[in-house]
Parts: structure tokens; C-alpha cells; sequence
């Protein structure tokens, strides 16, 4: 086990300056159009391959009552066409010359992202530019991606019960602020999305001045600019979009979620408010996570899956968010399992991290693993053009990524300590458990 451990102190050591000397932020070339749009241009020509990301600052955290889900629904609806390019275009335009692509929403961005070789940059670049202003939200393509929607809903919430807990207990935790719905939407909203809103919620977020984009791979920086010049200067600015306001209320005190319905096993779900990806507090708490809940050598996992044999997994962490989320504790108990007992094991632990932090050993382990995680990511070019264009939306600048790990090295442990004890608290708590019909405690 020592050896193994010092082989991947080892390994993560060369791996960190073999790629911090390989990216460094004086490799990225800034741009900006007169419409607003920021364009992240680095040139790496390792493979002749490229990656274009378009970054909204667009999620779940911009969508109100009545339209919940519609940053994902227009995700679906921007591979379906616009007035150039029908729909599926895209996709068999980009599969034709040998690329890929794919797109996600989260609660404060929605990422567009293609892998193309570098002969196919002017086409990409230009079917971007087209669905940034041109989708044409067919009636028929509406209804039928609205359908879809919705069956995604039913099989991965509905359907799922870990996911039906997860759901209410984020709806209990969270009360006012947006994030008190997840990206999918409430199934009454995506049944009634109006077409009109919908269009009005596109022209409002889906502008240059809302988005970021980010070129990395094989290419050159005058000609790139050059063709985004071309296709996205003629795309007006939009109106600023309206900030997000609401700010969550304290907790007053524990809050608990009971759910019983038909099920081969339980589920549990314990959260904490949390701070934003901002706050000094969120490094301290990204290290605790790691010994914490990460691995089959973290805290939790000993005590409730080998000692105490009360589950089958445990992860979870804090959520890396614009505004103030949850720290959470996600359990698969093993069936049968006792709830009560699984949750006091899990408060017996967190009370030890309020009184004594982490030791040594878990504190340089956690660093350990954010490196490996950080650089590893680095090692492609879509790892650098997802990294920038996160750090841009969540952090206000790509040029904050550079200096993450140097943001994690100056935490002390009893940062980590004080953290916990800040956030643990029982005022701060909610547990989710769902128990099956006739069966487990």
C-alpha cells in the first residue's frame, strides 16, 4: 500500500508540471466583437483535431415557474434545425467530415461541444453561428421535442427512485431561489411550454453578449478569427439579460423528506447548504469531500459499507455553482438497511470532522486527487476548451482556472475543520428517505 501510494504522489507530481508547463494562461488569445462575444482562441497542434465550445450563461438558475426545463428543451431544440439548415443537418454535416458533437445544461450553463478534424473549421464555425440566432421553433418539431422531454422525465426521474428522492429533497432544501427545481423542469411546465415563451427565453439568453466561445486545437489564430469574424459580427447584441436576484432564506431547522412507494431497495439523501464556488469556504470544503465520501478509503464508505454493512455506495460532495448550493450525501442502502441507524452513523462522522477536521494523511490524499483530477482534464483539447469556458461562466473569468490549484494549496486544515463545523449543523440539514411499501425500516 506505500508503494502504491508513493506512485501516485510520484505519478500526480509529474503529471502537474509536465501539463502546467504545457498550458499556460499566456497561451490563450482573447477576443472580443463589437456584439459582445468573448472568443477564446488556443492553438495546439499536437493533433489535427479541433474543439469548438459555445458557452451560454444560461441554466436552470434563469428559468422561472411555468418554465422550468427550457434551457434543456431549447439544448434538444438547436440540433433540429434552423432556415439553413433543416433539421439533422447539423449532425450529418458534421458525421460527413469526420466530427462529433454534444451539448449539457447545468444550473448556470449550457455548453454546446464539437470535435472536428481542422479541415472542417469554416463549416463548423458557420452552422454554429447559424443556430446562435436562426433557430425557426417549427410547430411540429416543437410538439415532437416537447414529447421527448418528457419522456426523459418519466424515465429518469419518475421512474427512478433514487432520483424521485433526489428531487424532493432539493425542492425541500431549496425553497425560494431557482435552483429549487433541477435542469429537467416539473412535468407541468414541459406539458404547457408555450411556443412563444419559449422564443422569447431563446432571443433572451442565446445572444454573443451572453456567450463565450472557445477554439482549441489545430489552427491558426488570424485565419480562425478571421472566419468568426465572417459568420458571427453580423449577429446583433442583445438587451442585458435580467440578473438572478432571489437569495435563499437561512434554514430555521432540520427538514426531513418521507417517501414510501413500491421499491426493491431504500434510498437516502442527507444535505447541507452550501457557499458558492466563490467563497473561501468552497475550497475547504471540495478537500473535505475527498476522505470524506470519495473512494473505498473514505470515512463514510468504511463505516457504512464494510464495518456496519448498512449500504452498498456512498459519494456526493459540494456543488460547484454560481450562487450558494448543496453539499450532499447520497447513500445506496443495502435492502433491508436501517435508515435510522444509517443516518446517526453519518451524524456520528460528520460530529468527528467538526471536532477534529481530517489528519495529515487525508489532507495531502485530497490534494492528491483535485490535482490528478484538474491536470487530467487538461490533457485534451475539449479538457481545456470545457475547463476556460466553465471558469469563465462560473468564475468570471477563464483566467481563474490558472490559479485554482494555487487556491487549494493555501488552505490549512483547520480551515477545513472550521468549514465543517460552519455548514454541519443540524439547522443546515436535510434528510431524504425513501422506504419501500412492506419493506425496510
Amino acid at each position: 500500500m506505500r508503494r502504491k501510494t508513493l506512485v501516485f504522489v510520484l505519478s500526480v507530481i509529474i503529471l502537474t508540471t509536465f501539463l502546467g508547463a504545457s498550458f499556460r494562461k499566456e497561451d490563450v488569445q482573447v477576443h472580443k466583437l463589437d456584439n459582445g462575444l468573448k472568443i477564446l482562441l488556443v492553438e495546439d497542434h499536437g493533433i489535427p483535431n479541433v474543439a469548438l465550445f459555445t458557452f451560454f450563461r444560461v441554466g436552470s438558475r434563469n428559468e422561472r415557474p411555468g418554465l422550468t426545463g427550457s434551457s434543456h428543451f431549447i439544448e434538444h431544440l438547436m440540433f433540429n434545425g434552423t432556415a439553413k439548415f433543416g433539421p439533422g443537418e447539423f449532425d450529418r454535416r458534421m458525421e460527413f467530415q469526420g466530427g462529433s458533437n454534444n451539448a449539457y445544461t447545468a444550473d448556470d450553463l449550457t455548453a454546446y461541444t464539437d470535435w472536428f478534424p481542422a479541415a472542417a473549421l469554416e463549416s463548423m464555425i458557420e452552422m454554429e453561428a447559424d443556430r446562435m440566432q436562426g433557430l425557426t421553433f417549427v410547430p411540429e418539431v416543437f410538439e415532437s421535442e416537447r414529447g421527448v422531454i418528457a419522456s426523459e422525465r418519466r424515465m429518469a426521474v419518475e421512474n427512478d427512485n433514487d432520483s424521485i428522492l433526489q428531487e424532493n429533497v432539493r425542492a425541500t432544501a431549496i425553497m425560494a431561489h431557482p435552483y429549487h427545481w433541477d435542469v429537467i423542469g416539473w412535468m407541468s411546465d414541459i406539458l404547457s411550454w408555450r411556443r412563444d415563451e419559449v422564443m422569447a427565453y431563446y432571443r433572451t439568453y442565446y445572444s454573443p453578449n451572453n456567450s463565450v466561445l472557445i477554439l482549441v486545437g489545430d489552427f491558426e489564430s488570424v485565419k480562425a478569427l478571421d472566419l468568426i469574424k465572417k459568420y458571427y459580427s453580423g449577429i446583433p447584441a442583445g438587451a442585458p439579460p435580467p440578473p438572478v436576484t432571489t437569495v435563499e432564506p437561512p434554514q430555521m431547522g432540520v427538514k426531513q423528506v418521507i417517501i414510501r412507494k413500491e421499491a426493491q431497495t431504500p434510498s437516502f439523501i442527507m444535505v447541507f447548504h452550501g457557499p458558492n464556488c466563490q467563497d473561501p469556504d468552497f475550497y475547504p470544503l471540495s478537500i473535505l469531500e475527498k476522505p470524506f465520501l470519495r473512494g473505498e478509503s473514505s470515512r463514510l464508505y468504511r463505516r457504512l459499507v464494510r464495518e456496519e454493512q448498512l449500504a452498498i455506495s456512498v459519494y456526493g460532495g459540494i456543488s460547484e455553482t454560481i450562487d450558494p448550493q448543496l453539499f450532499t450525501i447520497y447513500v445506496k442502502p443495502r435492502p433491508g438497511a436501517d435508515l435510522d441507524r444509517l443516518e446517526a452513523v453519518i451524524d456520528e462522522e460528520l460530529d468527528k470532522l467538526r471536532k477534529d477536521g481530517i489528519t495529515e494523511q487525508e489532507y495531502k490524499k485530497a490534494l492528491n486527487i483535485i490535482r490528478s483530477d484538474f491536470y487530467s482534464g487538461l490533457q485534451t483539447i475539449s479538457g481545456k476548451a470545457n475547463q476556460m469556458g466553465a471558469s469563465e461562466v462560473l468564475y468570471g473569468s477563464f483566467e481563474k482556472l490558472f490559479a485554482q490549484m494555487d487556491g487549494y494549496a493555501a488552505v490549512q486544515r483547520d480551515q477545513v475543520r472550521a468549514a465543517a463545523g460552519k455548514y454541519f449543523t443540524e439547522n443546515n440539514k436535510t434528510v431524504g428517505k425513501l422506504i419501500p411499501e412492506g419493506g425496510a425500516k
